[in-house]
């Protein structure tokens, strides 16, 4: 799966490109809106959207405007990833028609778990085997990879 991250934390996107490697897919870390919206519009491959709020100070609810707009990307699976909401802004993205909306710190299973559900539910369980590679996976690749998102998550709490 190929999947855009709109957030310019750098941590953030660590922890979800290992996460991402062990089925094979890829995070693609952009944190220039106008640069997102043109990526969208000319790579039709994309799995899914990872947002923050805002990215370089733009809210990235103008990129679901945007894709609400533009035939074939309507139906990406497009997750708001912030370390905080009102209530009046999640009923704005729900308003807005995101797939989820997660808090950090964050389980990065689940926000994989939101995507391929999504995209059971819109393009069927045969799309999502073939976006997955079935590989055998290095447990001590695995060990490293639980180690640096305790790490992560260790780091994020220690923020507040």
């Amino acid at each position: 799966m190929k999947i855009l991250l709109l957030d310019e934390d750098k941590a953030t996107y660590q922890v979800l490109s290992e996460v991402a490697q062990l089925s094979g897919s890829e995070i693609i870390q952009i944190t220039d809106m106008e640069e997102a919206k043109r990526y969208v519009k000319e790579h039709n491959d994309i799995d899914g959207i990872i947002a923050e709020q805002k990215v370089s100070g733009k809210p990235t609810w103008e990129i679901i405007q945007y894709m609400k707009n533009e035939q074939g990307v309507r139906e990406i699976p497009f997750i708001i990833l912030t370390s905080s909401l009102t209530d009046d802004e999640k009923d704005f993205y729900q308003y807005m028609g995101v797939t989820a909306i997660l808090e950090k710190p964050f389980n990065p299973l689940e926000v994989f778990t939101a995507v391929v559900e999504h995209l059971k539910k819109t393009k069927g369980e045969e799309y999502i085997k073939s976006k997955l590679e079935e590989e055998e996976v290095d447990k001590n690749a695995l060990k490293k990879i639980i180690e640096k998102l305790i790490g992560f998550l260790k780091s994020l709490f220690s923020r507040k």
